[in-house]
């Protein structure tokens, strides 16, 4: 689910800076979309460019959406998977602050070393604070390949959702799509809103099971090709 990359950065000047920015109310974007949100490269804000945050995103390449997340003590996310894997930074943390592989069963936590570490969201996770103080982590996404209207696609969208719909529906399918990117089975994705995503693929078979196992769940799923 974690690993290390060679990334680092200089953390103390990160550090420095996150404190200067006083009250964030739970996250704060680093940068600014350029096109589609998922495939094209984010613009780093001005006011963070050649500064520690700015340095280190400008080291990573073209990303995307960059952010600082507040997790504060006693808080935890809502399990869910995404399409796109995420870089981590540790800015600040404690003992008990971890990101759950919730399909494993495991608990990682990463430490302020200065590392960026690479996290698996494909699998089922969340992130949890059981300590004292707050756990602010730098997140950023990884790019999807581009949708491209020109090739085989398949439009996939809930139709019917009940108050359980993003753990039953949403996580199975963005967890999947996650590994076909990865594949190259999936070759391109495009988010037309919470419901409803396009992707590229020559086989349309690839949800069968998934369509199965929802439907007797109770959610009413629609596929069909473009």
């Amino acid at each position: 689910m974690i690993i290390k990359t060679e990334y680092k950065a200089e953390i103390s000047g990160i550090i420095s800076q996150v404190e200067s920015l006083g009250n964030v109310n739970k996250r704060l974007d680093l940068n600014i979309p350029t096109g589609d949100f998922f495939s094209d490269p984010w613009q780093i804000k001005t006011e963070f460019v050649n500064t520690p945050l700015g340095n280190i995103l400008q080291t990573l390449g073209q990303v995307g959406q960059a952010r600082l997340l507040y997790l504060e003590s006693g808080e935890t996310y809502t399990a869910h998977a995404d399409p796109d894997d995420r870089y981590h930074l540790a800015i600040t943390t404690n003992s008990y602050s971890y990101l759950l592989d919730l399909d494993s069963k495991k608990l990682h936590h990463i430490p302020v070393d200065g590392f960026i570490y690479k996290m698996d969201t494909g699998i089922t996770h969340t992130a949890s604070n059981f300590g004292p103080r707050t756990r602010i982590h730098l997140n950023v996404r990884h790019l999807l390949p581009s949708f491209k209207s020109n090739e085989n696609a398949l439009r996939i969208k809930v139709m019917y959702r009940d108050y359980d719909w993003k753990q039953l529906a949403y996580t199975p399918v963005m967890s999947t799509i996650n590994k076909l990117i990865k594949d190259k089975i999936v070759t391109g994705f495009k988010k037309i809103d919470d419901t409803e995503i396009h992707i590229n693929t020559q086989s349309f078979t690839i949800f069968d099971d998934i369509l199965t196992n929802l439907t007797k769940n109770g959610i009413e799923m629609q596929w069909s090709k473009i």
